[in-house]
């Protein structure tokens, strides 16, 4: 009687199930990276071909740069000339120009004291009468221009003793520093020219060649690169499965070009945001305009899925 009793069992809800699936893109770790060029010219060099193995930062590539090289020389010409001027400021007159000011001091000093002597006995002989007043003015101009004379010869050792002057040595400081800045600018233009791999993985495809022109940022790129240590799946889970997806799940990827062989995997980052469909399967039933939330799986090691192949997965959503 309490069996015939019970209510209805419970159904599960539409679109409720053990397994989600979804079509995904193979990848390398830390996503495929594609080489376009920042400035054109003629590839000079090109040092790799597809499958090398390189490394972050390794040179693949250069472009003709003899003039970007020249910026740089005079650059650093012009750096080293304003740095020269600066420390010349900065230490002052050498010990050689300031004896040479003491000694036009003392010089002058002891010219002075001789004028002034003159000076002073010519007045004595003109209170006795035997000197004209004429003799009297031309030793007074005489004391006067040594006088001058010692003025202008202490003021030369007091500036060569003291040194540059605050405000020029900060306008030194400043032509220093725009002197580096030019040079940085370029060296940063010339380091453009060195096409270098961004990451360390495998050249994947190779899509310019020696002697080809390049243009600044052009939709061909010069290579790309991925890293093969471990393969990913990037996939794009339903709206209508979102709420069954998390990171840690367990996950299943085929493709048709490898019959009865399956990879392992696990979900390990879901997005945040919806967006729309980057996996075309090409199927009848498929919705294009359907909003889907990217899952990225990491594969278990040993597999082997071409980097851009597109694939069937399947999510353990009871995981």
């Amino acid at each position: 009687l309490a069996a015939c009793g019970a209510g209805p069992a419970a159904q599960p809800a539409a679109g409720e199930g053990a397994v989600v699936h979804a079509a995904g893109l193979g990848e390398p770790a830390g996503e495929e990276r594609v080489l376009i060029p920042e400035v054109g010219g003629r590839l000079a060099r090109v040092a790799f071909a597809e499958g090398d193995t390189v490394a972050k930062g390794q040179v693949l590539a250069e472009i003709e740069n003899a003039e970007f090289l020249a910026a740089v020389a005079l650059a650093r010409a012009q750096l080293a000339l304003r740095e020269a001027e600066r420390d010349r400021l900065r230490r002052g007159a050498r010990a050689e120009e300031r004896a040479e000011a003491r000694a036009v001091r003392d010089e002058a000093r002891a010219l002075a004291q001789q004028a002034q002597d003159d000076l002073a006995r010519r007045h004595a002989l003109a209170e006795r009468g035997t000197l004209g007043r004429e003799a009297l003015d031309q030793a007074q101009a005489q004391a006067d221009a040594a006088r001058a004379r010692l003025a202008v010869a202490e003021a030369r050792h007091a500036l060569v003793e003291a040194g540059a002057r605050e405000e020029d040595l900060r306008v030194a400081e400043a032509a220093v520093a725009a002197a580096q800045a030019e040079l940085d600018r370029a060296q940063a233009l010339y380091e453009k020219t060195l096409i270098r791999s961004p990451v360390d993985g495998v050249v994947l495809k190779r899509d310019l060649r020696e002697g080809e022109t390049v243009v600044a940022l052009s939709p061909l790129p010069l290579a790309r690169i991925g890293d093969l240590s471990r393969r990913y799946v990037r996939a794009d889970v339903d709206e209508l499965d979102v709420g069954r997806v998390r990171e840690g799940l367990r996950a299943t990827v085929a493709s048709d070009a490898f019959p009865g062989r399956e990879f392992g995997g696990e979900v390990v980052h879901v997005a945040g945001r919806m967006g729309r469909r980057s996996v075309v399967t090409e199927r009848p039933a498929e919705r294009v305009d359907a909003r889907v939330l990217e899952v990225l799986l990491r594969l278990d090691p040993g597999a082997d899925l071409p980097v851009g192949m597109r694939v069937d997965v399947r999510i353990d959503a009871d995981g």
